[in-house]
């Protein structure tokens, strides 16, 4: 099995395989399922309070490019959250994701919880943009962070939502 690793500025190495496995399934369980749900042309489900404020914010973008990849992203973010929930994992519990606007011409995604917090940067120069996670005394002073360009956003997102679902 092939290894990569990701080294954190608290210097703790997360070893991610080639291949992922999560402890948390994420396909329902003894159904048939065909492809993949596209949001961009169903209703958001109910369960998309998730990412519900963070896309208000971003209709308020004026750079499409910027836009369309914080909308992609969170699209990302809500149909692996819909895969859990059909799996029978409540996420109802979770905060919603929010998203800012900073002077620079990017975006923030932050997902913010008591003891850490997850976010995103869709920056104007794409090769920029990255994501970092980052928490309190009481869960180690973890600090990981990555630039989101290259690599297979959905492996992160899910093992960031593991991340979530074990320390909230």
């Amino acid at each position: 099995m092939t290894y990569y690793y990701q080294e954190t500025d608290s210097k703790i190495v997360f070893a991610l395989p080639g291949e992922v496995s999560y402890l948390i399934p994420v396909r329902p369980r003894n159904e048939t399922v065909s492809g993949t749900f596209d949001l961009h042309f169903i209703p958001l489900p109910t369960e998309a309070n998730l990412i519900k404020l963070a896309l208000t914010i971003i209709r308020q973008i004026d750079n499409q490019h910027i836009a369309e990849e914080a909308k992609k992203l969170l699209l990302n973010i809500q149909n692996i959250a819909n895969s859990f929930q059909q799996s029978g994992i409540d996420l109802s519990h979770l905060p919603p994701l929010r998203a800012f606007l900073p002077n620079d011409g990017s975006v923030l995604i932050e997902w913010i919880f008591p003891d850490f917090r997850i976010g995103f940067s869709i920056e104007p120069t794409p090769e920029d943009s990255g994501w970092y996670l980052v928490s309190n005394k009481k869960l180690g002073e973890i600090s990981a962070s990555g630039y989101v360009s290259g690599i297979d956003i959905k492996n992160l997102i899910l093992w960031l939502l593991n991340f979530v679902l074990a320390h909230s």
